[in-house]
């Protein structure tokens, strides 16, 4: 198995501000896993950072939030992250808000055709065709990657990153009001109650999408951690009821990780000012642990 190599990216660019004079906190949640031992427990070589450009607040309508730092954030995430990959390593890429699944999709993007399970809440499938509110990349994630929107959609020069039908959306609550279009698109859909009930199957349906029907085809997988249920962890920007409990969680990475195809992760959107007593901090690192472990 590939050695894991833990890289933050600790960009909080591609989310409105929760609140007047405020940033989005999710910035602080690698530092916050590190605290609770993750690069030990995990057995993983450290890659460092890649330091985001400031956060700013001000927003143009029509315009994406932030967009050219998230541009230049992109392609400098992309770079270490095509190093990790060119070194052998299985890169954990600890964010930060889910605007950092573009450096992956970018480095991916030269590499051949990739796979994508995406595990989230909701589907982010937000996009100039479907809406008037595109502003925040982060709940955009699902249709940039899959070729919609502006210049984000297409940073190494086409689109899309992932095939709509190479990709697999697990753990949305029922009744997501983009659940339709994405399925029409060709991507593989599982919402929150057919995950949890068997992560196993849910694993092998994921796989059966983004790795192909053997199983071996190259895949990255997303982690927005608001897939897991709000009474577990409310510390997120968009908590929703009826997600994921925490062995629900590990099991289904367990086995998305165990693919021969799987080639690197990222985990996103925990929040650590919303978790001062740090418990979200320390169950993540356990599903972490238990569905990254080489023993």
């Amino acid at each position: 198995m590939k050695p894991i190599v833990l890289l933050d990216a600790p960009s909080n660019l591609g989310l409105r501000p929760p609140e007047e004079g405020a940033v989005p906190g999710c910035h602080k949640a690698p530092g916050a896993l590190r605290d609770q031992g993750l690069l030990t427990r995990l057995g993983a070589r450290d890659a460092g950072v890649v330091t985001p450009p400031r956060y700013r607040a001000a927003w143009t309508p029509g315009v994406v939030r932030n967009e050219e730092a998230v541009a230049g954030y992109t392609r400098s995430l992309a770079d270490r992250i095509s190093t990790i990959l060119g070194e052998g390593g299985f890169p954990v890429v600890l964010g930060g808000d889910c605007s950092i699944l573009l450096g992956a999709a970018l480095a991916l993007s030269g590499k051949g055709g990739h796979g994508l399970v995406y595990l989230d809440g909701h589907l982010d499938y937000r996009h100039p065709g479907n809406s008037d509110e595109v502003g925040a990349c982060a709940g955009e994630g699902l249709a940039l990657v899959t070729g919609h929107g502006g210049v984000l959609a297409e940073l190494g020069g086409s689109r899309p990153y992932f095939a709509p039908s190479r990709v697999a959306a697990l753990g949305f609550r029922p009744g997501d009001e983009d659940e339709a279009e994405v399925a029409g698109a060709g991507a593989t859909l599982l919402p929150a109650p057919a995950v949890g009930e068997d992560p196993a199957a849910a694993a092998a349906a994921a796989l059966t999408a983004a790795a192909g029907p053997d199983g071996t085809g190259a895949f990255w997988i997303h982690l927005d951690v608001d897939i897991v249920d709000a009474a577990l962890l409310p510390a997120v920007d968009s908590p929703e009821p009826d997600g994921l409990d925490w062995d629900q969680l590990a099991d289904l990475l367990a086995a998305l990780v165990a693919a021969p195809g799987a080639t690197g992760l990222d985990l996103t959107i925990y929040d650590p000012d919303l978790d001062p007593s740090a418990q979200g901090a320390r169950a993540l690192v356990d599903v972490l642990a238990r569905a990254l472990s080489r023993g």
